[in-house]
């Protein structure tokens, strides 16, 4: 059995990748929109219909729903923790 550690940023980075809309709670606001965009510190949506887009600090997210079946387990080897944040905030491909 094998242990796997499902972040944010994981998530985040599995919709950007497979082009999936995503809503991000953030101070209790739900904001949505497609991931144009990901790193360590920060998520930039797209939020079609309104022209408008939204640069989100990874920190201040703290829930993500993410449209779509729920991904097969993520391998280990695929993602580690970027060193200069906290291993809940984000992981990023190797």
């Amino acid at each position: 059995m094998s242990s796997t550690l499902y972040t944010i940023g994981t998530a985040l980075r599995r919709a950007h990748d497979n082009g999936r809309q995503v809503a991000v709670l953030v101070e209790s606001h739900w904001l949505e929109g497609r991931v144009a965009a990901l790193d360590g510190y920060g998520v930039l949506l797209d939020l079609d219909e309104e022209c408008e887009h939204s640069v989100v600090r990874l920190e201040s997210i703290s829930a993500v729903r993410v449209h779509g079946a729920v991904p097969a387990e993520p391998r280990s080897e695929d993602y580690e923790p970027a060193s200069h944040l906290p291993a809940h905030a984000t992981l990023q491909p190797v």
